[in-house]
């Protein structure tokens, strides 16, 4: 061969230096596996290659045995490296993901095709056979067909510690499903070697159908190097950690400790169990029925008064739109969101709309196109059981409801779930999708949890004949002061500190009603009007307006002069790109 020394013989491990080796699963949870050619049995090494050489393995996601294997979300890689030769450590390895030319693998000469994700990798020592080495992608790499794993040697060091090869009984029967790179060419694999021995022990793992490869994803961004980290972007502790009791009601502190531990808001020497105990004290949680927003706020506010050298504040929106928070979520602003779970179940004495129970979670991601929402979510994790979603670090130990492994904030699940934007129930102006299809036990545990005092009207146990509609109720916004050079840099744009929105008065009201609200600086002004199902029924301002007060007066009639049925509505203050909502009922 041109540029060799003829076919390169591999070298036979010793038996008793043969090992078993540390498998990865072949197949996960509903989409999470491992592609890999070879039976976990050891035989040979190449003690042959230099920097530059490698070899490449066909991968083929449809044998991880699902109906819909693409999008495939590759996550890290495996293989083994051993130092019979007396290699020099430590060895920088490249990892690339490479297609096939036109879509076939055995493309003559060239081998495999275009590089679709590449990393380099330094290997210390104590990585050496027989520990299988694992290295994760740091970057998002998403393939949709079939693609070569590639391994190359870089550095100067030399010589180099082997690849690990299988026995020859578990040769793929395609001989292009292996490539040798050497001196800068490709060779298929058994023209190099020759038959009769394995391919390398190379094997990746991924997700399959994975939702998050669509690139209109924003997640919250890692944080590392804090004196908090949040290494995998939003963290996701668990508030089931103190036993099924006691935890019930801490949703609500746990999703803020989530936004705390991110912004690097947390108490010295405070842990993530210690951090949610802290905050309970402050919201005053009660253990059987949850947390009310306003003492959200009010707690917040007195923890950054008792902490100022965090420089956050908090700012509460009622039924807020899927839109503002997808804003505010990509303008370092983090968010809890207080999920509703109604059902209509019309029978006598109950009414039409009936809730149940309400929630806390945090959003982790948001993907603007679709409409999709990732949460870190107190209670469950449902992309690591295969559900839409990412899971950091990939195919992390499973663990037991309720254990402490996520107080470990590298250790998160962000559960996917499609946003609806026109909600059914009197709840929200947008619900999530699929949301409640949870093992009983967690119905159980929500049924009058979390109601705020204007709720406990609608309050009914829940009925497993019907449907549950889960209602995006109201948003806990943690925000960071603007510095002075901020606000004169934002001169002009609107923050939720920038206006107040006033309860309606009189409320209940016949036949008008007076809607005040404060402006700070001059922005675009809409105030609209929307019945119990999130209708618009009138707008009453829409226009620029310079600061001050504002006085409106609505006499309960829609936009045709008709005059409204009694019942619950709901007037927005929209200023800027920031909005606030309210509660009002008309009485007739």
């Amino acid at each position: 061969l041109a540029g060799t020394p003829g076919k390169i013989t591999p070298q036979k491990i010793p038996v008793d230096q043969i090992v078993p080796s540390s498998p990865t699963p072949l197949t996960g949870d509903k989409g999470f596996c491992t592609i890999q050619s070879d039976n976990d049995t050891s035989a040979y090494y190449i003690g042959s290659f230099g920097a530059g050489d490698g070899v490449a393995l066909y991968m083929d996601p449809a044998t991880c045995g699902v109906q819909v294997p693409y999008p495939f979300k590759v996550t890290d890689v495996h293989f083994y490296l051993l130092d019979f030769t007396g290699a020099v450590w430590p060895v920088e390895i490249q990892v690339n993901i490479k297609d096939l030319i036109q879509g076939y693998k055995c493309n003559g000469p060239n081998g495999p095709g275009n590089i679709l994700c590449s990393q380099t990798y330094t290997i210390p020592i104590d990585s050496a056979y027989p520990i299988m080495i694992h290295l994760d992608l740091d970057s998002l790499c998403c393939v949709y067909a079939p693609f070569f794993l590639e391994i190359i040697y870089g550095g100067t060091s030399s010589p180099y510690p082997s690849l690990v090869l299988t026995n020859g009984n578990t040769n793929p029967t395609d001989t292009c499903d292996a490539w040798v790179l050497w001196g800068g060419s490709y060779q298929e694999w058994y023209v190099f070697f020759g038959l009769g021995i394995g391919y390398p022990m190379m094997r990746i793992t991924g997700y399959t159908n994975s939702m998050d490869c669509d690139p209109c994803w924003y997640w919250k961004p890692d944080r590392p190097s804090q004196e908090f980290p949040a290494p995998s972007g939003m963290p996701d502790f668990g508030q089931y950690q103190f036993g099924p009791s006691d935890s019930i009601g801490l949703c609500g502190p746990t999703a803020v400790a989530n936004c705390l531990w991110w912004f690097n808001a947390v108490p010295p020497g405070v842990s993530p169990d210690s951090l949610i105990r802290l905050l309970s004290t402050y919201f005053h949680t009660h253990p059987d029925s949850g947390t009310y927003v306003d003492s959200i706020k009010s707690g917040l506010d007195r923890y950054f008064s008792d902490y100022p050298g965090f420089n956050l504040y908090a700012h509460v929106f009622t039924m807020p739109q899927f839109r503002e928070m997808e804003d505010s979520l990509k303008k370092s602003q983090d968010i809890i969101l207080l999920l509703g779970f109604w059902q209509l179940f019309p029978i006598k004495d109950v009414p039409p709309w009936s809730r149940f129970g309400g929630h806390y979670v945090t959003m982790a991601g948001v993907c603007s196109e679709s409409a999709w929402v990732a949460l870190s979510d107190p209670a469950w994790d449902m992309a690591e059981s295969g559900h839409p979603g990412r899971v950091r670090p990939p195919g992390h130990p499973s663990h037991m409801d309720g254990d402490t492994l996520h107080n470990y904030p590298q250790y998160v699940s962000h559960d996917i779930y499609q946003a609806i934007l026109q909600a059914e129930s009197p709840g929200g102006f947008w619900e999530i999708d699929n949301y409640y299809y949870l093992p009983d036990k967690v119905i159980a545990w929500s049924q009058g949890q979390n109601f705020q005092p204007e709720q406990l009207s609608y309050y009914n146990p829940y009925m497993p004949s019907a449907d549950v509609y889960t209602e995006v109720e109201y948003a806990i916004m943690i925000c960071p002061k603007p510095t002075a050079v901020e606000e004169e840099e934002e001169e002009g744009s609107i923050t939720p500190k920038d206006f107040e929105l006033y309860q309606s008065y009189p409320n209940p009201f016949n036949n008008q009603t007076i809607i005040k609200y404060d402006l700070l600086k001059p922005c675009q002004v809409t105030l609209t009007i929307y019945n119990i199902l999130g209708q618009k029924v009138k707008t009453l301002v829409e226009g620029y307006q310079e600061a001050g007060t504002k006085i409106i007066n609505w006499d309960g009639k829609d936009e045709k002069d008709k005059d409204l049925a009694s019942g619950i509505y709901f007037y927005q203050l929209r200023a800027g790109e920031v909005t606030q909502t309210k509660r009002m009922v008309l009485l007739k």
